[in-house]
């Protein structure tokens, strides 16, 4: 009864709201700036900046037949050897090739931030969330696993066919969590340096 008379509280409350629709868009606007303003790393509500640069700290080969390489705890590894519930990144090239590739040390610069959730029951990759304050809800399998995963598109002058990093670990849907810069930044080790636009 007591659960009951808490629903229709709370449903009597948000239809309020609804009938108030500029105190309505109030509260949503101060929850997203809340979201924007975080500037703590160790915060998973902190998104990284666009603008921001990635420096490739070393020279690194892509093998053949492949076009990315994996990082965990700051070692470069095979994809089949990556502990998947623990942060990782995935380094990406745009093209395939028979030969090996070596992609130099340089700085790339972060052009696009986008996250996402992954899962095998679903077709097609579902974006169902983004950090920016803008959200997008669907409905979910809570028996699986998925991948929460950050998204950072790169450019370079010098190397054209570098696409994007992503740092990423499986989390169950009922403890949904994208990773903090700070958890990106232990992934990566000394190979990747994240600097922070206007740090």
């Amino acid at each position: 009864m007591a659960e009951l008379y808490t629903n229709l509280k709370f449903d009597a409350c948000l239809m309020a709201l609804l009938r108030r629709p500029f105190i309505f868009l109030a509260v949503l606007s101060l929850a997203a700036c809340s979201v924007n303003d975080t500037k703590d790393e160790n915060s998973t509500f902190y998104a990284i900046p666009v603008g921001s640069v990635l420096k490739l700290n070393q020279d690194v080969t892509i093998n053949a037949n492949q076009v990315a390489i994996y990082i965990q705890d700051g070692r470069i590894m095979p994809y089949r050897e990556v502990e998947k519930y623990y942060p990782n990144c995935k380094f990406e090239i745009y093209a395939i090739s028979e030969q090996p590739r070596t992609v130099k040390a340089d700085d790339f610069k972060i052009v696009k931030v986008q996250d996402e959730i992954e899962s095998s029951s679903l077709k097609e990759k579902t974006q169902l969330a983004s950090r920016g304050g803008v959200f997008m809800f669907g409905m979910l399998d809570r028996s699986n696993v998925f991948n929460y995963a950050t998204m950072m598109y790169l450019e370079s002058d010098r190397q054209k066919d570098v696409y994007r990093m992503t740092c990423q670990h499986w989390e169950d849907v009922r403890d949904d969590r994208h990773l903090s810069i700070t958890q990106m930044r232990k992934a990566m080790g000394d190979v990747f340096t994240l600097v922070i636009n206007g740090d």
